[in-house]
């Protein structure tokens, strides 16, 4: 944990040594209040198992909650919540309700930040841009820009993106700590509904360009953002999901030839192109999600048919390879049920196919019919 600039001078002058909360270390003092304000703050949900997992920053218009609470209780222990900017460095700006005061409370909340790096998210729909207020807040939070570590956009409106590409702040200054750029969507069947008023939306595309450290981009949106004007070669993580089109995971995968890592999710209805060749030599870890694993009468997808090439053209060290899917082979359950004391798993055919492999894990939780694949691999152990 890093450490936290911490001082109780001000509320002990008797010179004796402090008792209670004051005796505590600030580090334990700032887990405990980190965790008090994270609690049951979870927006989207919590799943190990899925990539749409918002992480529970506190809403800044939401006085029962976050940082707020701890100065409430008294006087003791707001000095200890202003004096530590950690508290006040992740946070989520949605549509206020209030009118007058939400560029003050946003202010107030951005002061006591200090210098620390920003992680927000933030609603950026058409309907925050037509906000009496929307304008100011967004002027309020581009004059932090150049603290943006993380910033997640939640419903992702052209509109918002212009007017943001706007700001004084953001057009002088780079962006030089933002390191990770997420946009998710929590309703995935909604399309855009002002991009056509836009004849030239390269403004709105480009606000995210100047980024000299950005590394990880996370697509939980159906945008294409392969028409986006990004640093794509210094990234180095990709994660999509079925929101969006096979197309334009494979488009973005295309422009980002640094990739290491990538965790993709695809729709069983999306129709197939020809992949075109994707030279990935730094891939080490990629995760394929939401597959049916043993559809019909294949023994791979048609996905992992198609991706062969990728492997074989890129010549990557792959060393983490992660295949989830909702269909599972009820022989394929049974045979993995008859020995669920192993450890280790390797595949033969005639040789040993992955000869490096030290760890296998599958992760059933869905049943269905179809066949396949536990022919092979059983015969093969009882060949040995």
């Amino acid at each position: 944990m890093s450490c936290v600039n911490l001082s109780f001078s001000a509320l002990d002058t008797s010179g004796e040594m402090p008792t209670g909360i004051y005796s505590f270390p600030p580090e334990l003092l700032y887990a405990i209040f980190e965790l008090t304000m994270s609690a049951g703050n979870d927006a989207f949900g919590s799943h190990d198992d899925e990539i749409t997992v918002s992480p529970p920053w506190p809403d800044i218009f939401d006085l029962k909650k976050g940082p707020w609470v701890l100065g409430q209780v008294c006087r003791q222990w707001r000095f200890i919540a202003l004096s530590i900017p950690q508290l006040w460095s992740d946070f989520y700006v949605r549509l206020p309700r209030c009118k007058d005061s939400a560029v003050d409370v946003l202010q107030a909340w951005l002061g006591r930040s200090g210098n620390r790096p920003l992680q927000f998210q933030i609603t950026a729909t058409l309907g925050f841009c037509g906000h009496h207020c929307g304008s100011a807040l967004l002027t309020t939070l581009a004059s932090t820009s150049a603290r943006w570590q993380t910033v997640e956009l939640v419903d992702v409106s052209i509109k918002f993106l212009d007017t943001l590409a706007m700001q004084r702040e953001i057009q002088l200054c780079s962006l030089p700590l933002l390191k990770e750029l997420s946009l998710r969507s929590r309703n995935w069947d909604i399309e855009p509904d002002d991009s056509p008023e836009f004849e030239d939306p390269s403004t709105a595309y480009e606000v995210f360009f100047r980024a000299p450290n950005l590394d990880t981009l996370i697509n939980l949106d159906t945008l294409s953002l392969s028409v986006f004007k990004l640093p794509w070669n210094q990234l180095t993580t990709y994660i999509g999901s079925d929101a969006s089109h096979a197309i334009d995971h494979l488009e973005i995968m295309l422009l980002c030839p640094n990739l290491i890592e990538c965790d993709v999710a695809f729709d069983r209805t999306h129709t197939w192109p020809t992949i075109p060749s994707l030279p990935l030599k730094q891939l080490k870890k990629w995760t394929i999600r939401e597959l049916a694993l043993l559809a019909g009468p294949f023994v791979l997808t048609p996905i992992l048919d198609l991706f062969r090439p990728v492997l074989l053209s890129s010549a990557c060290s792959l060393q983490y390879l992660e295949l989830s899917g909702s269909t599972i082979d009820h022989s394929l359950m049974r045979f993995l049920e008859s020995v669920s004391t192993i450890t280790r798993l390797r595949v033969w055919s005639s040789l040993t196919i992955l000869p490096l492999l030290q760890t296998q894990e599958a992760y059933i939780c869905i049943r269905s019919d179809h066949s396949s694949v536990c022919c092979a691999i059983s015969s093969s152990i009882r060949s040995r």
